[in-house]
């Protein structure tokens, strides 16, 4: 079901990085594949384990501490560990819903380029192709940490999650307060089992 190549013959090109969105994405398509009918028999407990695959994937802290800007420098101790907890909900939430109307649609890694001249940055581009007229573009962003390429912001056709949420919670905060967002996403995404931290 997956195309594309996990690594490059050529040095210059961030075949990491790419390996590590490959392996993601092998990961949730042999889940799908396991229990093809699990979409349609059991949504929510499928997300959840498609939430679960993504989970290490992700730098959670880095995403929130983007989209929140001044908000997150503004927080104390225990906003910044409510905010993450439920944004990270809300996040593996939307990764898994991208699967919804999966039914063994082909997934092609297309390529990867350095965001940065240090080589500690990389986009990663991927094709959804529903059918022979209609695909979804979708690039992960991912920088290194620790050793391990972590995505902190995807885009699908254009529209980059991270931009989003961050337009979306300014707004918020410029018309409430950071307890009344934070308590919002807790709200939201209340019922959904939230994945064991790695």
């Amino acid at each position: 079901m997956l195309g594309g190549r996990p690594a490059y013959a050529d040095n210059n090109e961030p075949a990491a990085p790419q390996a590590a969105i490959h392996e993601l994405i092998t990961k949730t398509l042999a889940l799908l594949d396991s229990n093809p009918d699990g979409m349609h028999n059991d949504p929510k407990g499928m997300m959840a384990r498609i939430a679960e695959v993504a989970d290490p994937y992700v730098d959670f802290t880095r995403v929130s501490e983007e989209v929140l800007g001044v908000g997150w420098r503004r927080a104390d101790k225990q906003q910044r560990a409510r905010f993450v907890k439920a944004f990270r909900q809300l996040l593996l939430d939307d990764y898994a819903a991208v699967f919804k109307q999966y039914t063994g649609q082909t997934i092609k890694i297309t390529g990867a380029r350095w965001t940065d001249d240090e080589h500690h940055r990389a986009t990663v581009s991927s094709l959804i192709e529903k059918s022979a007229e209609e695909s979804i573009k979708v690039d992960y962003r991912v920088y290194e940490v620790d050793g391990q390429w972590k995505i902190y912001d995807v885009v699908v056709d254009g529209v980059s999650l991270l931009i989003n949420y961050r337009d979306v919670f300014a707004s918020e905060l410029e018309q409430g307060t950071l307890d009344a967002l934070i308590a919002q996403l807790e709200k939201k995404v209340a019922g959904a089992p939230a994945p064991t931290a790695q």
